[in-house]
């Protein structure tokens, strides 16, 4: 039978586990609809904001680079048409090389293009020969002519001898002189299919610097070009010669603060290639970022970069940096509408959950109340209060009947075997079987004598008073009682709970009887009550438990010869101590049982009625640290 309960405990915590208390799921439900609901249209509508502002950004942010990359082109492209130009009348035959035509053509290329500094033609043996306009402290109109003379300059000399490899137009590497730093471009002179020397335009960094000052005053911005990712092409400071700044310092030590983190920057990934071309936005934060004081942070900067090719070794990045205030304003208000928003939807979202909850309070009550009535805790059920929804108001009504039934039914079955049978909770426990419990029979001596003096009203009184001490201790000790026969008890220990010590429990149980009964008998006659002298009858053994009787009547009760064993042992203690206030009688199989903590006095063989054998009798003395005694073990049936 100890097996049965086992498929019980296997499958409660996985019913536990799926659970869910009815506040919980009315509160949920109802929350995750307003969610569902006022969160969508809020999503979709500070979405489309957000989006809206984005793409704006996107736009003026294509504009802008949009417009540098225009002017740098049409700067650059000035000088490439020069030198093809150039090239084209030297195949077509229309000047020599070191003929005054030739002077004339290059003076008239660089007349044209007002972006190049210097019409230069070179021939293999590493002579230039050309014209120049005016640089630093020489009128920019005024157009001069170089003669011919060896290139001492190690750096052109490594220029010239790299262009004998390239075919085409290009873009060499940047030459540095007296005059400043310059970008040139070249294209080899041919005729009869033979390169006879290169015409070279060049175009100082300066006028690149003064493009992005122009930017940068027309957009409000601060306008940029890096070679690569390390180094200041050219940038507003440059166009002016005396702040002391040079073309291809490093970032880190160009002095601007911005350009210093442009490698630490962020990528702002909202931009997409559909807002801008090839266009990358990123946040710069100067100090570090403080996302509550902006959409991007606090001592921020929005950098508005494109790489293009063609005009060196290394892309050129174009872009321009400026404050996020100038467009996290648009964003804060979208981003403030947004938290508006939220603390709405979150405002309806807490109303939704109190009113679930508010709603599951009714049925709440209801499961608390059945709990306790499921475990046949009658006396903590209170009758459930009205409702104005009328399912829970008919569910109200029906258990407040339910209850007042139970408790009268209650009135008329032992509750607490009734409590353990519930509590018990396995398939069969009531079938009949057999088992060995431990009985006690309880009997007070005199009562009918005593009873003769006393009114029914006084002597129904004083059993029910002298009962309720028994149950308790019988409860305590996780026994169960049986029935009430007259002035006595039946009860027992080890069924329908299975107690592994149940004859030291039963024991126990008596001690406390006598212990209590003693100390009721002394108040019993400062109040007026009559004392009580108990006689108590302990047998172990086998019986037959479970529910017996007729179809419409049945008690869960054992039958059997330890019962009828525990009866007689009443007859013992009544005949050995007849004037005793309480007398323990203990089968010697009960006794066999207990442990060292138990002290029982031999009382020898007796011949109990309707037995053919003799029984060994002992009498239970004292019981050591009874006081302190924990309640049995109980793994709740057999």
């Amino acid at each position: 039978m100890s097996t049965a309960k086992e498929p019980t405990h296997q499958t409660r915590p996985a019913a536990k586990w799926r659970r869910m208390p009815i506040a919980a799921v009315m509160a949920l439900s109802f929350g995750a609809l307003v969610l569902v609901s006022v969160g969508g249209v809020l999503a979709l509508s500070v979405g489309a904001n957000v989006r809206n502002t984005l793409d704006l950004l996107g736009a003026q942010s294509t504009l802008l680079v949009d417009a540098m990359e225009d002017l740098l082109r049409a700067e650059m492209g000035g000088a490439e048409n020069a030198v093809d130009g150039v090239a084209q009348l030297y195949a077509q035959g229309d000047f020599e090389i070191d003929e005054a035509t030739m002077s004339a053509a290059l003076a008239g290329a660089l007349s044209a293009t007002p972006g190049a500094n210097a019409m230069l033609l070179c021939t293999p043996d590493l002579k230039c020969r050309g014209t120049a306009r005016g640089t630093r402290g020489v009128p920019s109109g005024e157009i001069r002519h170089l003669p011919a003379a060896q290139e001492e300059s190690p750096q052109v000399r490594a220029a010239l001898e790299s262009r004998r490899q390239l075919k085409g137009r290009q873009w060499g590497a940047y030459v540095a002189n007296e005059h400043g730093l310059f970008a040139n471009v070249s294209t080899p002179l041919e005729r009869g299919g033979e390169t006879r020397g290169w015409v070279i335009a060049a175009v100082e960094l300066q006028k690149l610097s003064e493009i992005t000052r122009e930017l940068s005053s027309r957009f409000g911005t601060h306008a940029f070009i890096l070679d690569g990712d390390g180094t200041v092409l050219a940038d507003p400071r440059l166009a002016d010669p005396s702040s002391g700044a040079l073309p291809l310092t490093p970032l880190a030590a160009f002095g601007d603060p911005v350009l210093a983190r442009y490698g630490e920057r962020s990528t702002e990934t909202e931009f997409s290639a559909k807002r801008g071309r090839d266009i990358e936005v990123a946040e710069i934060s100067v100090e570090g970022p403080s996302a509550s004081d902006g959409f991007f942070g606090a001592d921020s900067y929005i950098a508005i970069t494109r790489q293009i090719t063609g005009y060196g070794e290394r892309p050129w990045t174009i872009g321009a940096y400026f404050e996020t205030g100038q467009i996290g304003n648009e964003l804060e208000r979208v981003m403030g509408s947004a938290l508006l928003g939220l603390g709405a939807m979150g405002a309806a979202v807490l109303v939704a959950v109190l009113l679930g909850r508010r709603i599951s309070r009714p049925i709440q009550a209801i499961a608390g109340q059945a709990s306790r009535v499921a475990n046949f805790e009658l006396e903590g059920v209170e009758p459930l209060p009205r409702s104005r929804v009328l399912e829970l108001d008919e569910q109200a009504s029906a258990f407040n009947a339910m209850l007042v039934g139970l408790r009268a039914f209650s009135t008329y079955v032992p509750r607490s075997l009734v409590s353990k049978l519930v509590r018990t909770g396995q398939p069969g426990i009531a079938e009949p079987r057999e088992a060995v419990v431990t009985v006690m029979f309880t009997d007070i001596a005199g009562f009918t004598t005593l009873s003769e003096r006393m009114d029914a009203a006084a002597a129904g009184q004083l059993l029910n008073h002298h009962f309720g001490i028994l149950c308790r201790a019988v409860d305590a000790n996780g026994g169960a009682v049986d029935k009430f026969l007259g002035d006595g008890m039946l009860a027992f220990f080890g069924a329908p709970d299975h107690l592994d010590d149940h004859a030291a429990a039963a024991v126990r149980a008596a001690a406390t009887i006598r212990q209590e009964l003693e100390n009721d008998n002394r108040r019993g006659m400062a109040e007026g009550r009559p004392p009580l002298r108990v006689r108590i009858g302990i047998h172990t053994g086998l019986v037959i438990v479970g529910n017996i009787g007729a179809s419409d009547r049945v008690n869960y009760t054992i039958v059997g010869d330890t019962v009828n064993i525990s009866q007689r042992l009443l007859d013992v203690g009544k005949q050995a101590q007849p004037d005793a206030p309480a007398c323990i009688t203990l089968s010697s199989e009960t006794a066999s049982r207990l442990d060292g903590t138990f002290t029982t006095i031999p009382m020898g063989e007796h011949l109990l009625r309707g037995r053919g054998e003799a029984t060994e009798v002992v009498q239970l003395g004292e019981i050591a640290g009874l006081a302190a005694a924990h309640p049995p073990t109980s793994r709740g049936g057999d």
